[in-house]
């Protein structure tokens, strides 16, 4: 009688993991795992780095893991579990340095230089330091006995450096997201708190102009064309000035460029344009109401109002650019693989200097012409 098949066990699933820096971790501290068997000896000093190690993978794949339920929105603004995942996983890699092999010491210390380089300045005496150790006096292939441990620590420490002050980087573009959030979170709150007091007392904040008719009455112009302040005024030139924003926004992602950090720095900035665009257009109807701009005060139709409003909105942009600049700053001192924006396009070589003429030598005169006349 023929033996029932055995009932297939069914593959384990993987979680569902929402976001790409939580793939990229688990990818890597499955490298490192790799890589680390890949060292296998047998000896007390291999078992105790690979007990840590293991330790600090369990502990990165954790917090990639990690269900965001009653704690999301808390665990998302402190950046508490990204910051585990990565710190777990660089903790990792420094304690590779101490069972991988002399040819990936020798072939890796570029790349911690690279890290130390783009983390602090040239100039810095960590880097200079780490370069002398690691380029300058690293040992020749031909020496059986070098990298020894020296050479180690120096690598070690150079790893060190560069991931403390990469973490204290992407700690500061967290923290500048955060503000981003908060301040349009804000501009948002007093535009809807502005609008309904306009709801509730219109002619608290007016936003008509007063003209001259054509008979020499005076006559108003309101946003929402009616003959006086109106509870919909506000919200109006709000919602205009909101779109705006938006079209700058959307003119603004032209220059943006995308991010490798797990915080969405450009995404916060084009939220931040929005409510700024509300409040600005806002804000300069009723410099234009009281004769702020002089020459400009004068709109005799609820279409300019709305036009000027906005045009307004767009005009944000001139005073969030300066936010703009700032998070391209902070963006570029965040250690990626690509060249840095602050370096510098190769120039041509300056032309040569001009050839130096040697001047003709002067022809000294004959004797005899240098004698006065009658002298012979």
């Amino acid at each position: 009688m023929a033996e029932p098949h055995a009932r297939q066990q069914k593959p384990k699933r993987s979680p569902k993991r929402v976001g790409g820096w939580r793939e990229i971790v688990v990818a890597r501290a499955e490298l490192i795992a790799a890589q680390l068997e890949a060292t296998r000896v047998d000896g007390e000093a291999w078992r105790t780095t690979k007990a840590s190690v293991d330790k600090h993978l369990d502990a990165a794949r954790e917090a990639a893991n990690r269900k965001q339920r009653l704690t999301g929105l808390r665990d998302w603004l402190t950046g508490a579990y990204i910051t585990s995942a990565w710190a777990h996983l660089h903790n990792a890699e420094v304690l590779m340095v101490s069972v991988v092999s002399k040819e990936d010491l020798t072939a890796g210390r570029h790349a911690a230089i690279a890290l130390v380089e783009q983390t602090f300045s040239k100039q810095d005496p960590r880097c200079v330091e780490a370069r002398r150790q690691l380029i300058d006096d690293w040992p020749a292939a031909g020496d059986p006995e070098r990298p020894g441990l020296t050479e180690r620590a120096a690598y070690r420490t150079a790893l060190q450096w560069g991931f403390a002050a990469s973490d204290e980087q992407y700690s500061r573009v967290r923290s500048f997201r955060n503000m981003l959030l908060f301040s349009a979170l804000f501009m948002l709150l007093l535009a809807l708190g502005l609008g309904w007091l306009g709801t509730v007392k219109p002619d608290l904040i007016s936003l008509c102009f007063t003209n001259i008719a054509s008979g020499g009455a005076e006559a108003q112009s309101c946003p929402a064309g009616a003959s006086g302040p109106g509870r919909w005024d506000i919200f109006l030139v709000e919602l205009l000035g909101l779109l705006g924003g938006s079209l700058s926004a959307m003119v603004a992602i032209r220059g943006m460029r995308g991010t490798s950090t797990p915080y969405g720095v450009p995404v916060a900035l084009a939220l931040l344009k929005l409510p700024a665009g509300a409040l600005v257009s806002l804000s300069g109807l009723l410099l234009l109401g009281g004769e702020f701009f002089p020459g400009l005060s004068g709109l005799d139709s609820p279409q300019q109002i709305v036009a000027y409003a906005l045009v307004l909105g767009y005009a944000q942009q001139l005073v969030t650019r300066l936010v703009d600049r700032q998070a391209n700053t902070v963006l570029d001192r965040v250690p990626s693989a690509e060249p840095s924006g602050r370096e510098q396009a190769p120039t041509s070589p300056p032309p040569p200097p001009p050839a130096t003429t040697t001047p003709p030598e002067q022809r000294q005169p004959p004797a005899d012409e240098l004698a006065p006349a009658g002298a012979a």
